[in-house]
């Protein structure tokens, strides 16, 4: 049980992980892990689903809440947890992340057909709707 829980704090120490995501780690390595690892690490908060979650989401503000919500529930965490941290966030809209990523390229209407595709694919790959950013990006193309 040492062994396991010493493994663990290896992991933890260079990143934070769900406690789904340990607990398969720790499988993957040792098998069954005793369900008193997984406590004690709770107890001394150095595994916390809410920490993670704060710290994923922290990491990815211009991702779209819908993306960030399926990613935490793929790392297991609980519904209620997701809720609170996303309501918590003042998400920028699809109009603000699309004029700062306008800003960082220096582009500026009327687009380029190229321009609206890389736009495009990233706005894609950030998790928003495809409709949504059609609407926006003809409205930057026509102007």
């Amino acid at each position: 049980m040492n062994e396991i829980y010493y493994h663990a704090l290896k992991l933890l120490r260079r990143r934070d992980y769900s406690q789904r995501q340990l607990e398969e780690k720790l499988e993957a390595k040792f098998g069954k892990v005793p369900r008193e690892v997984i406590q004690q690490l709770l107890q001394k908060r150095f595994l916390s689903d809410d920490r993670y979650s704060e710290n994923f989401v922290n990491k990815h503000t211009e991702r779209h809440p819908d993306w960030i919500r399926q990613a935490l529930e793929d790392a297991g965490v609980a519904k209620k947890t997701i809720d609170a941290v996303i309501g918590a966030y003042d998400w920028p809209s699809l109009r603000e992340v699309l004029r700062a990523k306008m800003q960082n390229w220096r582009l500026r209407p009327p687009l380029e057909r190229r321009d609206v595709a890389r736009l495009f694919r990233l706005l894609s790959r950030l998790g928003y709707p495809e409709e949504n950013i059609r609407e926006e990006l003809e409205q930057f193309h026509e102007q």
